[in-house]
This record gives structure tokens, C-alpha cells and sequence, in this order.
């Protein structure tokens, strides 16, 4: 699964005008309403995500509050793959 960061095109330093533009520049590539995406179920899919990854990200309280479960499940997966690497070793 994308993070917001991903679904948006951005990294974690992305600043907020370029979190801004990334989502106007998507919103309009995704539009349910423009004439080609109005049978196309994935464009909405994507439309609805560039938005949930906006509001999250637009918001500072919101955004703070990502970052950090984004570095405790990088820190998780991490801790697992290094168990999983000394338990081969033995």
C-alpha cells in the first residue's frame, strides 16, 4: 500500500505548497466528472486516495501525527527483518 507521501508523488520533506500543488495537479487528472474517467472505477479509486493523502497532509496536527506511525512501522519492520536475519544465522 502507498503511503500518502507516495500517493501524492512527494516525499516526507515535501513542504506544503508542493503538497498543495501535487493534489490540485492529481484532483484534476482523476476528476470523476471529466468525461474520461466517468466509467473508469480506478481513476475514482485514485481520486478518493489523492484526497484522504491531502487532508492528512494539509492538516499540521494531522501530518505530525503520520510521520511518526510512518517511523514506528519503518522501526517495526526493521526490528523483524533483523530477527529474521539471526534466526537464519544460528
Amino acid at each position: 500500500m502507498k503511503t500518502h507521501y507516495e500517493q501524492l508523488g512527494l516525499t516526507p520533506q515535501a513542504s506544503p505548497r508542493a503538497i498543495e500543488q501535487s493534489f490540485v495537479r492529481l484532483a484534476k487528472k482523476y476528476d470523476p466528472k471529466e468525461p474520461l474517467n466517468q466509467a473508469n472505477t480506478e481513476a475514482l479509486a485514485m481520486y478518493q486516495a489523492v484526497h484522504d493523502a491531502y487532508r492528512t497532509l494539509n492538516d499540521p496536527v494531522a501530518r505530525s501525527k503520520y510521520d511518526l506511525t510512518l517511523r514506528t512501522q519503518s522501526l517495526s519492520e526493521r526490528v523483524k527483518a533483523a530477527r529474521a536475519a539471526q534466526a537464519q544465522s544460528k
